[in-house]
């Protein structure tokens, strides 16, 4: 991905926000470490508006009681176009993370 610009905000929620105001074009967190109640309802409300979040390979990610904790696979998020998100993270990225 070749941003032109990189926002550095705290906690997924606010990332999700600078979505929403329509701020930042794209959340990407390309790296374990992020975990599902970090993402849970931030994505509650991307998705109200009409957006995704999904893991570095482009899959939903679960909430349910027998789901590891940790978004092992990265987190991206985007408010439109979010195929397009997907198709440009680099494969060295991919290979780096597990996907759930």
């Amino acid at each position: 991905m070749e941003p032109h610009e990189v926002i550095r905000v705290g906690g997924a929620g606010n990332k999700i926000i600078q979505l929403v105001e329509g701020k930042a074009s794209a959340y990407v967190f390309a790296s374990p470490g992020c975990k599902k109640w970090d993402t849970c309802a931030p994505e509650a409300l991307l998705h109200a508006v009409g957006g995704k979040l999904t893991d570095m390979y482009g899959n939903a990610y679960c909430y349910n009681a027998n789901v590891k904790h940790m978004n092992s696979a990265g987190v991206l998020a985007t408010l439109r176009n979010h195929e397009y998100y997907v198709s440009r993270v680099p494969q060295s990225v991919l290979q780096a993370l597990k996907s759930d």
